[in-house]
């Protein structure tokens, strides 16, 4: 397991950035608000260690997502159908969901990956 006290634990799959979880808030919150509000409260909870030079500014926090893997479908989902219905009208917002959809499949792959061998078929 990863020492949570390095900087490097922020790139694994299930560590997310305050600004990438608020964005998925914002993104997934008109279709699926519930789901949209569990993934803000991960921000009220306590930030990973971080460098001290860093203490002070909440930008800088990460967090462990440990949402199920129902949760992880579903945030794809909702991510992945605001890319459709952003398309062409916003394509900032489509590059956006487009970014988060790759981190949240990461995290799935890893959740998979997790899965005894019985589980997985």
């Amino acid at each position: 397991m990863a020492d949570e006290s390095q900087p490097g634990t922020t790139r694994a799959p299930d560590i997310f950035s305050r600004g990438s979880l608020k964005l998925t808030y914002d993104l997934i919150r008109p279709e699926n608000a519930q789901l949209a509000l569990n993934v803000r409260n991960i921000t009220g909870g306590e930030p990973l260690l971080k460098e001290a030079s860093q203490q002070n500014n909440p930008h800088s926090d990460y967090f462990r997502v440990t949402l199920d893997s129902f949760q992880v479908r579903s945030i794809v989902e909702g991510l992945m159908a605001q890319v459709s219905s952003a398309g062409e009208s916003n394509p900032g917002q489509a590059i956006i969901a487009k970014a988060l959809i790759e981190d949240w499949t990461s995290l799935a792959r890893k959740m998979f990956s997790e899965l005894p061998e019985n589980e997985d078929t």
